[in-house]
């Protein structure tokens, strides 16, 4: 499958539906950091980066998150030239470098 119908297909999928597909596209080794950083927000990275997820049952979901957040900040994903913009508004990222959250969730590529 080509780079822009992995994206596209991502951008449309129902997370209803479970974690396999966004899992499947993570472990491909054409995954870059572009794609996984818009994996993350579509999975509502948000939630995940403000801490604001509560206590909830969503076990799968943190599991998932958290460990596509240190992957991220591992370096796990290359940057390719793909581009991909940050979800988030100006006082939203002030908010979060003052809360140290790392540069790479923060900055568009």
């Amino acid at each position: 499958m080509e780079y822009d119908d992995i994206r596209q297909k991502i951008r449309e999928y129902n997370w209803d539906d479970g974690l396999s597909f966004p899992k499947e596209i993570l472990e491909n080794p054409n995954c870059d950091l572009a794609l996984a950083l818009e994996i993350f927000y579509l999975a509502d990275g948000y939630s995940y980066l403000d801490n604001s997820y509560g206590i909830t049952g969503l076990t799968e979901w943190k599991a998932f998150i958290s460990n596509l957040f240190n992957n991220i900040l591992n370096g796990m994903f290359s940057k390719t030239g793909k581009s991909f913009e940050i979800p988030l508004t100006k006082v939203t990222k002030y908010k979060f470098r003052k809360n140290q959250i790392p540069e790479v969730f923060l900055t568009d590529l």
